[in-house]
């Protein structure tokens, strides 16, 4: 069965990139990381973010990179 997808449209009904199958991790220093699930993400962080600050944070950790929201920074976990 497939995972169900977690695509979000900006306000002008364009996809953003789509994170929610890949292992996500957050840290508050950069050097512990734990395991954060995307639901968990969604409905504590990403719910509260303007459309274009959700876009940029979709986009980087999508590409690889870690991006600090609040206290924490989020990333694919790679491992």
């Amino acid at each position: 069965m497939k995972e169900p997808r977690y695509m979000t449209e900006d306000q002008f009904h364009i996809e953003m990139e789509d994170i929610s199958t890949y292992p996500l991790q957050r840290s508050a220093d950069y050097s512990f990381w734990e395991e954060i699930t995307f639901k968990d993400l969604q409905t504590t962080i990403l719910a509260t973010l303007t459309d274009e600050k959700l876009k940029t944070f979709l986009g980087v950790v999508r590409n690889g990179s870690a991006f600090k929201l609040g206290e924490y920074f989020y990333r694919i976990n790679t491992n």
